[in-house]
């Protein structure tokens, strides 16, 4: 898909700089593909942590499995 973006001067320069080997539109692919794994990353530890929290305030566990829970690692 095309797609035109307006990006300021200097931020283009410094772009193909960084990455003379290769077309700024692959460099801005990759940064936007990086930053969206990183906000991906971001979103799924902020939903486990929610989780953990949730769990440990009212633990979802039937009581008569929480033996085997703990079994073993003393």
């Amino acid at each position: 898909m095309r797609t035109t973006v307006i990006l300021p001067d200097d931020l283009v320069q410094k772009a193909r700089r960084a990455s003379p080997n290769s077309s700024l539109s692959a460099f801005v692919r990759n940064a936007i593909a990086e930053r969206l794994s990183r906000l991906e990353r971001e979103c799924l530890a902020l939903a486990m942590e929610k989780g953990y929290r949730q769990e440990a305030e009212a633990p979802s566990l039937d009581p008569e499995w929480e033996v085997t829970e703990v079994e073993g690692l003393t």
